[in-house]
């Protein structure tokens, strides 16, 4: 399927000329003339990159700039103006514009701009499908799963470690010492991972935050990254029989 890029214009020559360049390029391309006509599309289809000229009569391209960040988020917005200005320039870019560029505008130029826009919206839509998947994985597995960031930060908690430990507070982003003070088995995992002790640790048996007995096997990790650059800990909690937490 080839990929959708919507060209907005106010100057029939450009979406014309932009129109047959990209279509020649083998792109599916939509236009529009103004403001409401973008503001429709972007509605009602997705696209994978958006040229936007600035100035659309009265109107500023930058208010489909932000229709587009909103209903869009990974789609590449390049704008296009025959007047640059910093600061012009400037407040598309804080907005999330892709690219920005002048008129006039050559094809090489347009459909380099086109495919590396293209690429990036691939990219962005692979990298929120790996996260979706993790997410799910993350929340349906029976262990109880923390991980800490590299300052010691509980970055993630998912429902089976909740559920286990029941301590009834927010835990997200309290370091080890914080979290041992509000929530009971976690006082043992305070000293474990400021020991760093890798590896499993089988039968720890202490009572959660609504006093059942609770039994559970732990393992801890170091997350790294490139040459071994910490970037966190991955603790995995499973409960053990003789649990009264079920």
């Amino acid at each position: 399927m080839s990929s959708k890029i919507l060209v907005v214009d106010d100057e029939e020559s450009i979406r014309f000329t932009f129109n047959m360049f990209l279509s020649d390029a083998g792109y599916q391309v939509d236009t529009a003339e103004s403001l409401k006509v973008a503001l429709e599309k972007i509605e009602s289809q997705v696209y994978d990159a958006i040229f936007l000229d600035i100035l659309l009569g009265r109107d500023s391209g930058m208010s489909v700039l932000r229709a587009s960040r909103e209903k869009q988020p990974n789609t590449s917005v390049i704008v296009v103006t025959g007047a640059p200005e910093i600061r012009t320039a400037a407040e598309a870019v804080r907005l999330g514009a892709f690219d920005y560029i002048a008129k006039p505008i050559h094809q090489d130029e347009l459909l380099r701009q086109a495919r590396l826009a293209v690429e990036r919206k691939a990219l962005l839509d692979q990298q929120e499908t790996c996260r979706l998947r993790m997410a799910a994985v993350f929340q349906s597995v029976r262990e109880g799963i923390l991980i800490f960031d590299a300052e010691m930060k509980l970055l993630e908690v998912n429902g089976a470690a909740e559920k286990m430990l029941d301590c009834g507070h927010p835990l997200v982003g309290l370091t080890p010492l914080e979290l041992s003070a509000v929530c009971p088995p976690l006082k043992l995992l305070h000293n474990i991972l400021e020991e760093r002790c890798e590896g499993e640790i089988f039968h720890i048996e202490t009572i959660n935050g609504t006093g059942q007995t609770l039994v559970f096997g732990l393992t801890m990790a170091p997350l790294t990254g490139h040459g071994q650059r910490e970037l966190g800990t991955v603790v995995v909690l499973r409960e053990e029989a003789g649990s009264s937490n079920r």
